[in-house]
């Protein structure tokens, strides 16, 4: 049986070359750098030798990578959606910080559970029923909190033109 610790140090220093090509803020690769080896301990049981450790690991790493963009990706694209119902004038075609911000407040207006479920459908791109399966709850449930959710969210981007 493999020890973690042993395959952390031998294959941290290819991980990190990984991550570094595949995101490029320092938060970014930390986080991806972290997920990757959460990935390869709760795997590591299930390591059968088919092929060497640094192989397998290296193939974790490439889909955690993966997947770690594409939902970086859809978390923008869902921010975007709420920033561009704002209608800017040209002197606030900068958009800044603090406005980005305030593009994801209609969420706030969500209890947790709604605001939850609103993320895992629209940005993680889960199915009903794995959303149900998830949280514990019955399907209908998830229906109708994501559609109070949108209810929610449409009324608050709509409200006096603007968020």
């Amino acid at each position: 049986m493999l020890e973690f610790s042993n395959v952390y140090e031998d294959c941290k220093a290819n991980v990190w070359k990984l991550v570094y090509k595949y995101v490029y803020t320092q938060e970014d690769r930390e986080d991806l750098f972290q997920e990757i080896f959460l990935n390869v301990h709760k795997a590591l049981p299930r390591f059968r030798n088919d092929s060497a450790v640094s192989t397998w690991i290296y193939r974790i790493a490439v889909n955690t990578a993966i997947n770690f963009v594409k939902k970086r990706d859809r978390y923008k694209t869902f921010k975007n959606i709420f920033c561009n119902f704002r209608a800017f004038e040209e002197e606030e075609a900068d958009i800044t910080l603090d406005v980005e911000i305030d593009c994801l407040k209609p969420l706030e207006k969500l209890n947790p559970q709604q605001r939850m479920i609103l993320i895992l459908a629209e940005v993680e791109e889960k199915k009903l029923e794995e959303i149900a399966e998830t949280m514990k709850i019955p399907v209908g449930t998830v229906k109708s909190n994501l559609h109070r959710a949108r209810e929610i969210i449409k009324k608050e981007v709509n409200k006096n033109g603007k968020l």
